[in-house]
């Protein structure tokens, strides 16, 4: 009590310095340990595969996305599937093949929840069958995965991934029905039982 009677200006001022000390010894040790998060953080993402390589990525991804939805592609795929399938020969008809409509379904990658968007795309029916040469079928991949067309120069690049794919030799039904053994050299043509594309876009719930 005797201290607080004689307090002048100068002890109020050690006083009140030694009361904070601890609490400035705290806050510079708090800013030193944010300050190496932060130098660490930046190391991490400068360096290959990191945070500002993955955000750039993801970036381009949100760009062909955008573009996509503009020029309709997502809202209406089985025009876009129609126009990039009939670029690839010049020979096809309308009824040859048959985008269906979007269908979500949900998935998960690693810890993340999707939805795939997916399109699946009839070749001809029971009654007509058509078998195509293998070239036929990359071109026609290509045109989807891609975006390319047949005298287009510029454009969005497709948001559009090959999903599932199945191909039988035109002569696979000899070869299982008489329980024989393929040919060395088979017949280049091949019906396309199944094709199916989608798109991926996350989800929350």
């Amino acid at each position: 009590m005797n201290f607080l009677k004689t307090m002048d200006l100068y002890k109020g001022i050690i006083l009140t310095a030694v009361l904070l000390l601890p609490v400035g010894g705290w806050w510079v040790n708090k800013l030193q340990t944010e300050i190496e998060t932060c130098e660490r953080s930046l190391r991490d993402s400068k360096r290959a595969g990191g945070w500002l390589e993955e955000i750039g990525a993801l970036q381009k991804k949100i760009e062909v996305v955008a573009q996509n939805r503009r020029s309709t592609e997502i809202e209406n795929p089985s025009v876009y599937f129609q126009g990039q399938i009939m670029s690839v020969s010049g020979d096809l008809k309308a009824n040859d093949f048959h985008p269906g409509r979007s269908t979500p379904g949900k998935v998960t990658v690693g810890k993340q929840k999707v939805w795939d968007h997916v399109v699946d795309i009839k070749w001809g029916d029971a009654r007509n069958k058509h078998p195509f040469q293998m070239d036929f079928i990359y071109a026609v991949l290509f045109n989807c995965e891609s975006g390319a067309t047949r005298g287009k120069t510029t454009g969005a690049p497709s948001v559009w991934r090959l999903h599932d794919l199945s191909i039988a030799n035109k002569s696979a039904d000899g070869w299982l029905r008489n329980k024989r053994t393929p040919e060395p050299e088979m017949e280049d043509a091949w019906y396309i039982k199944e094709m199916k594309f989608a798109r991926r876009e996350p989800r929350t719930k």
